[in-house]
């Protein structure tokens, strides 16, 4: 499955989102341009950036730079806090720090993971991010105000207390257990790589398995263990995902979609779509098309406006 650029959903004048996440399910590999920062609350996390496996333990924090590849494996029972933000969140201070002042130089050459850090600055950070958190959760009267005004305390501990990265440093784990985290990415691509290029078809558990050179039995223990889902629930996922973005990009009749993608009748696509999403795939083109459309022929017609006012104001 080919890497995909995910949009956080943040607001273009605060940059920031923050959010709590289960460990339950495998998050493919994607990138993004905002920084993130990822702090385990319960558990142990398995996640990878830049093809490096890592494996987090509770109370652990790590620091992904904008436009790293991660990814995250199934971790059942583990639970993390996820800070997203722009370095446009810091505008103000790139100004003050004088010429040959990166705030990307900066979270480039940080140490990313917190047990090289000392204790006393993991400490900081970590009330920190609750803080931040708590804020953003509860959203009170200038909550925004206190947010800025904690990521610039956070900067600033970055800043000072924070070691820089160590080149050849010692891995965390052994050569075996880096080599299997990578098999495992590996078998994953290649399973998410067919269903990919066979969607549209029939597709069986046996045929995936026997694809992959495993028994139905290995092949189910192993998709179930590093997804959290099983594969026929995957595959049904990644179906209505495709039927989501024919429905919002194209006007089609329904047995056009579900045709498109995958589903063996308009029946079976009616039922799986209305039971993830809660509405029928009709109801939802309408609303999600029709406004789509509305709003991108509102900016057609703003621009052609604004060209008439350059063009009468020139002329």
């Amino acid at each position: 499955m080919s890497i995909y650029l995910e949009l956080p959903d943040v607001d273009k004048h605060f940059p920031f989102r923050s959010l709590i996440c289960g460990g339950d399910e495998l998050c493919y590999p994607h990138w993004h341009k905002e920084v993130e920062i990822i702090y385990v609350t319960k558990g142990r996390l398995n996640l990878g950036i830049n093809d490096t496996p890592i494996r987090m333990e509770q109370g652990e924090i790590q620091f992904i730079n904008g436009g790293d590849v991660h990814y995250f494996l199934a971790s059942p029972e583990s639970e993390r806090v996820v800070i997203q933000f722009d370095l446009n969140l810091f505008q103000e201070v790139a100004a003050l720090g004088g010429s040959g002042y990166s705030l990307r130089d900066l979270f480039t050459e940080m140490e990313h993971s917190s047990p090289a850090w000392p204790e006393a600055a993991t400490a900081k950070v970590i009330s920190l991010i609750e803080s931040i958190y708590e804020e953003d959760t509860q959203r009170r009267e200038g909550y925004a105000y206190l947010i800025k005004a904690r990521m610039f305390e956070l900067l600033t501990v970055i800043l000072r207390e924070i070691p820089k990265n160590r080149t050849q440093r010692q891995p965390k784990f052994s050569e075996d257990t880096l080599t299997q985290s990578r098999e495992t990415m590996e078998r994953l691509e290649r399973i998410f790589a067919y269903v990919e290029l066979h969607y549209q078809k029939s597709i069986s558990l046996n045929e995936v398995a026997r694809y992959m050179g495993f028994s139905p039995y290995y092949f189910t223990k192993l998709f179930k263990r590093n997804t959290g889902m099983t594969f026929v629930a995957f595959l049904n996922e990644y179906r209505l995902n495709k039927a989501k973005w024919i429905l919002l990009n194209e006007d089609l009749p329904m047995s056009a979609v579900a045709e498109a993608a995958g589903f063996g009748s308009v029946k079976t696509f009616h039922h799986f779509f209305k039971e993830a999403t809660g509405i029928s795939p009709l109801k939802y083109h309408k609303t999600i098309f029709r406004n789509n459309t509305a709003r991108m022929q509102e900016e057609s017609a703003g621009a052609d406006l604004y060209d008439r006012d350059i063009k009468t104001s020139g002329g």
